[in-house]
């Protein structure tokens, strides 16, 4: 099965869902601006894979959008904050 990520807005959420690695970022990437114009968070508990391809892009994000403190991330799964506390990044990330 090829992995798939997909996304959809609902209101000023991006709600991400399916696999975020480095095979499927690339997509997302291309349209990260068009995407995240008027959100305020990035809802990701129907992410059911991330790999550190998937949380440096995060991290990228984070720091682009960091001095407009513009969005949060919503529905973090246990998986992914053990990611998160492996690279250090806890405080970063909230």
């Amino acid at each position: 099965m090829i992995p798939m990520l997909t996304w959809e807005q609902d209101g000023k959420t991006l709600i991400l869902a399916g696999e975020l690695d480095r095979d499927t970022l690339p997509a997302f990437w291309q349209q990260r601006n068009q995407l995240l114009k008027g959100i305020n968070a990035i809802n990701v508990s129907q992410l059911s894979h991330i790999d550190s391809t998937g949380l440096a892009m995060f991290v990228r994000l984070k720091s682009e959008q960091q001095s407009e403190n513009k969005w949060v991330f919503e529905g973090i799964s246990e998986r992914f904050k053990t990611l998160i506390r492996l690279y250090k990044l806890e405080s970063f990330m909230n």
